[in-house]
């Protein structure tokens, strides 16, 4: 017996579908459309092709910075998948479990951020990890690792890692 397809299906995916086109692959394609113009001394837009591209990869000082860009974009996409994948699987594995007290209340506090504004989540974590005032360091130091805490956000070589894992 052939199976009927189910155009049902293309009605629950199609604002979906939308939300993604108008927000996330229109502006990418028209970001790399503009990319094929360049604008001159006088503010006219002419096409230049491959040119921008060229000069971006080829040109040392355009390259240094597109090099650097590329590289925290890696390793922020690097610390989410490494660290929320596995974290995200084991609190789901064990939610999933029969007989957890509270499984309702915990589903519940681990869906909560989700809900809250990102302005809102931004700011609690900078007040957390302020060093001046925050709280990281006290909690460090429940813990006797109070000396592992630093300005985390001010420093370089901690800034994107610490970003990253606030994002997790």
């Amino acid at each position: 017996m052939q199976q009927r397809f189910g155009w049902h299906v293309l009605a629950f995916l199609a604002p979906a579908l939308l939300i993604y086109t108008a927000f996330s692959a229109w502006p990418l394609a028209d970001t790399l459309r503009l990319g094929l113009y360049a604008t001159d001394a006088s503010g006219d837009v002419a096409f230049a092709g491959l040119a921008n591209f060229r000069k971006l990869l080829l040109e040392p000082e355009w390259f240094e910075s597109f090099r650097n860009a590329l590289r925290n974009n890696v390793l922020f996409f690097a610390i989410h998948t490494l660290v929320q994948n596995p974290v995200a699987l084991l609190l789901a594995a064990l939610l999933s479990l029969r007989g957890v007290r509270g499984s309702a209340a915990y589903r519940t506090v681990l869906f909560l951020p989700t809900l809250l504004s990102v302005v809102i989540i931004g700011f609690s974590w900078q007040l957390i990890l302020s060093p001046l005032w925050g709280v990281a360091e006290k909690f460090l130091g429940l813990f006797g690792l109070q000396e592992w805490f630093g300005p985390w956000l001010g420093m370089e070589n901690t800034a994107l890692p610490t970003i990253a894992l606030i994002s997790v």
